[in-house]
């Protein structure tokens, strides 16, 4: 179930440079281009030491020992426990479990979604919830897509509703349309007062990043409809050599 807890900076979306203890899941029903969980084999490694990118190996990870990785690595810059993945929903009984005890003890809580489990979904203080492309997929039927999008909308909207930050954030590559960009933007609107991050992928291989004009370009495209609420960040932890 875990794949691993560290402390590290966030390195992209809303809350980008920000002090997190992330507490990674395995495993996720996608599979998108740019994604490199696959390339992870390891399973219940845990940080010794804040910052130090030096894991230990555990035997098990049950609740206490997941609550009691997170207190240990603790610090007093400390913004938020990022549930993340991988994707965090497939456990979601565990992680609200999880959460729940967290919340007590004083901590705010955060998740990171593909948000296809738009059942699963309770509050949280905040949540990115990330936005598919088709460009995403080597392969999708179109029915498949158009109800991977549904639920990303439903998710965002039901947490919206239980008055968790949530803000939305969209992977853009070098041919990605603009117009289909535009369009979640729109979408987003109709929900309430939703931030937008677009995200330049992280360029490997064959998978390139937009240029810069056309970065520009998809921000003044989603801020027809956004105003304002959209961002242009990058996986600034990549840049830094940070977990």
């Amino acid at each position: 179930m875990i794949r691993e807890i560290f402390s590290s900076i966030m390195g992209e979306g809303k809350y980008i440079g920000r002090r997190f203890i992330f507490v990674r899941f395995a495993g996720c029903p996608l599979n998108c281009v740019y994604c490199d969980e696959e390339s992870k084999s390891y399973l219940n490694r845990v940080e010794k030491i804040p910052g130090s990118g030096e894991f230990e190996i555990l035997q098990k990870m049950e609740i206490k020992d997941i609550v009691s990785a997170i207190d240990k690595l603790k610090t007093p810059d400390l913004f938020a426990v990022s549930f993340t993945g991988g994707e965090p929903l497939l456990y979601s009984k565990q992680v609200k479990e999880i959460s729940e005890i967290l919340k007590d003890k004083g901590y705010k809580t955060f998740l990171e979604s593909n948000g296809m489990f738009p059942e699963r979904v309770f509050y949280f203080d905040i949540a990115s919830i990330d936005i598919k492309l088709r460009e995403h997929f080597e392969y999708i039927k179109d029915e498949d897509y158009k109800k991977l999008y549904k639920n990303e909308l439903k998710t965002i909207k039901k947490l919206y509703n239980l008055n968790s930050d949530v803000y939305a954030k969209v992977v853009v590559m070098e041919n990605t349309n603009i117009d289909e960009v535009r369009e979640i933007a729109k979408d987003l609107s109709d929900i309430g007062d939703i931030t937008l991050c677009i995200q330049p992928v992280t360029p490997r291989g064959n998978i390139k990043s937009p240029s810069q004009r056309k970065l520009f370009e998809i921000m003044e495209a989603c801020g027809e409809y956004l105003k304002d609420n959209v961002m242009l960040t990058i996986q600034m932890h990549k840049y830094l050599g940070v977990l």
